[in-house]
């Protein structure tokens, strides 16, 4: 039986889902800017409508919620990432973040999927010199807030220092997983994944916790 989306009113949004709003709770409460569906696309050879459910703007992100993954269409999700048929700009790299129910532990940090379009072909990959659209990469990514970097460790010197300012500007900031090199998509949306290595901070937990319990009533923001 097919699950009809709750619309929810949130932050001055009207949401085509719930969990779409509780998203952008979660988002706020880690200081993310974000803006919802801003811009629909044609994208791929069949140029085919997409609109994307978040714009991550400080770091150019697109975000796709989706509460199962068998509700994804990974066909569509591929020709996003088109390098010159997709949601960014001729030549540029798009990342797209898959988000899919908010997870209900935090005790390991939580790992969310990411496509991207062949963003080190020619570098660490080694395409061939005739390779006009390498194939998109699939990779792991997770949410980690300002005040939580005491827990990266040792973590810290795999980030940049051009990152680490951006952290300091707005707070919050989506680590990439190892290296985005999964050749096919990987796990099941429809449950939690979790880094074992790494525990999450206090403010991440929390964050998720306002998400999954936020409560919308009669077209008031969360509470």
């Amino acid at each position: 039986m097919a699950i009809t989306a709750i619309e929810t009113y949130y932050a001055g949004h009207l949401f085509r889902s719930r969990l779409e709003a509780r998203w952008a709770t979660v988002f706020n409460d880690l200081g993310i800017r974000w803006e919802y569906e801003p811009q629909g696309f044609r994208v791929g050879e069949q140029q085919r409508p997409y609109l994307p459910d978040f714009l991550l703007p400080d770091i150019g992100w697109w975000v796709e919620v989706k509460g199962t993954a068998e509700r994804l269409d990974m066909s569509l999700l591929t020709d996003a990432v088109h390098p010159t048929k997709g949601v960014g700009p001729d030549g540029s790299v798009t990342n797209l973040l898959i988000l899919g129910p908010i997870p209900d532990t935090c005790r390991a940090t939580p790992l969310h999927f990411s496509v991207s379009q062949g963003a080190y072909c020619g570098q660490l990959h080694r395409c061939s010199d005739d390779c006009d659209f390498p194939p998109p990469l699939y990779g792991l990514d997770y949410f980690l807030a300002i005040d939580d970097l005491a827990s990266l460790g040792t973590d810290l010197t795999k980030i940049r220092p051009s990152d680490l300012e951006t952290w300091r500007k707005w707070g919050a900031y989506p680590i990439p997983y190892g290296r985005p090199s999964f050749t096919v998509p990987r796990g099941d949306l429809t449950r939690t994944l979790l880094d074992p290595r790494m525990t999450a901070g206090p403010h991440l937990e929390a964050a998720y916790t306002l998400g999954r319990t936020a409560r919308f009533e009669h077209g008031a923001n969360a509470a």
